[in-house]
């Protein structure tokens, strides 16, 4: 009887062999426990070479906890080692609202094994031929670059490890005949069948149909992936003509582009800038584009000069949010803020204790009685007021700003302490507000609690 598993060993030969990947080096196999993923680790367990598994368990199914234990044992049987992964919250993760779950946990997913493999790393998956026809199609009803119908690369580089695919040139029947004539079994994951993910429909809907209209159509596609990798190496070798001067593509080079928007596109992605937002950057190199206009992505901003758009990193803008603290309910004595601008420590003293008052810019006695908590130590605003230690009226921090001479470009790094109330009570680094200030001292006032405060600003 034939060896089903000899073509399997032969793509794992050649593509170990084409990337050199020493014999003795630890090769990790991706294994979700599917019928793909399990025929690669069934076919390299009949290899010479050091092989491992690796599994990760996205907790998006009841059973994944089960099948995260099915590879274990699989992989316990092959004396294969084996490390695994478990995510969390991914279903409702910032990542997935922003990707999408497939991508979100692909990302997740290349993370983890990045950190388990090492930089030098190698980690083959069980991708195959039928997954190119998808991938190949997902790409062009999303309207991805040209180049991505030439679909998965057969080695890539893109995860901080060597992530190959031995089986891109097999079918999904040749694993499936070696897996069920071993008599070997596999675990489907129930969220393949479901039709929430576009993956899932080209699988079980729109391939089917395509076979019976046109068979063999996907050698079509292949071919215009292949003029579409031409396509890019070439507007690759004039963004690699930018040396070193990576953040200017000169205008003159984009119009004489095969392909403008095909060049930004490349040239932008760097910063941030995703494949549908390249006609607009090729917009701002028109002729009648007005100097300093630009376009931003979430880290950049592209900005058109007279003969260059010119990438810009956003600054990042300091947590600039309010802090809020109360000594309740565990009756907490001190503690510190802090903030982008300076930190602020706080303590509850009495001048029974010793306390003496301390009249300098950078500390505040307060009366703690005549404090509402919590407090909240917030940027400055406009329309803020308070009633300064010393006069009858209200007076706005702006004002105030401008009387203790802080120059414009150093306003926004002022802060206030505002307690329960809504009141201002202290402009910190400047003025005290009349209402939470210390009365003057008298014998009835010597076991007044004091709210001590202290402002040590940022360099």
């Amino acid at each position: 009887m034939a060896d089903r598993f000899e073509p399997l060993r032969i793509a794992l030969h050649a593509a170990l062999s084409v990337r050199r990947v020493p014999q003795d080096q630890r090769v990790w196999l991706a294994v979700s426990g599917g019928l793909d993923s399990m025929a690669l680790m069934e076919a390299a367990s009949t290899m010479q070479g050091h092989f491992g598994v690796l599994h990760v368990d996205h907790g998006l199914h009841a059973d994944s906890a089960k099948i995260k234990d099915f590879v274990e044992a699989a992989a316990a049987r092959l004396a294969l080692p084996f490390e695994h992964h478990t995510l969390s919250g991914l279903s409702t993760s910032e990542m997935r609202r922003t990707q999408g779950l497939e991508a979100a946990a692909r990302s997740a997913r290349y993370a983890w094994m990045a950190q388990t493999v090492g930089q030098g790393g190698v980690v083959l998956t069980a991708h195959h031929a039928d997954d190119q026809r998808e991938t190949r199609l997902l790409h062009l009803l999303r309207g991805s670059r040209p180049e991505a119908l030439s679909a998965m690369r057969a080695w890539n580089d893109d995860w901080g490890f060597s992530l190959g695919r031995p089986f891109l040139e097999l079918p999904k029947s040749m694993l499936r005949d070696a897996l069920e004539a071993s008599g070997s079994a596999w675990r489907e994951d129930p969220t393949n069948l479901e039709p929430d993910f576009l993956r899932n429909r080209i699988r079980h809907e729109l391939i089917p149909l395509l076979d019976n209209i046109r068979p063999g159509w996907e050698s079509g596609l292949e071919r215009m992936g292949s003029l579409a990798s031409e396509w890019r190496a070439h507007s690759e070798g004039l963004h690699a003509s930018l040396g070193e001067d990576t953040h200017s593509l000169p205008i003159s080079m984009l119009q004489q582009a095969p392909s403008p928007t095909h060049l930004a596109g490349i040239w932008s992605q760097s910063f941030g800038f995703a494949t549908s937002q390249a006609s607009a950057l090729v917009d701002l190199a028109r002729p009648d584009t007005e100097v300093g206009k630009k376009r931003c992505s979430d880290s950049h901003c592209i900005v058109r000069e007279r003969a260059a758009l010119v990438a810009h990193p956003i600054e990042v803008v300091p947590d600039q949010s309010p802090r809020t603290w109360s000594p309740e309910p565990r009756g907490v004595q001190s503690g510190t803020v802090s903030t982008p601008a300076g930190l602020l420590t706080w303590r509850i003293a009495s001048p029974a204790d010793g306390f003496k008052p301390d009249a300098g810019d950078d500390t505040a006695d307060l009366a703690v009685d005549a404090v509402r908590w919590p407090l909240t130590l917030r940027p400055w605003a406009e329309g803020d007021r308070m009633i300064p230690l010393g006069m009858s009226g209200s007076q706005s921090v702006s004002d105030i700003l401008t009387q203790r001479k802080v120059p414009a470009s150093e306003r926004h790094r002022q802060w206030v302490l505002q307690d329960d109330s809504g009141h201002l009570i202290w402009l910190v680094g400047h003025r005290i507000d009349q209402r939470a200030a210390l009365p003057k001292p008298s014998d009835s006032t010597q076991n007044m609690r004091v709210l001590r405060l202290h402002w040590k600003p940022l360099q």
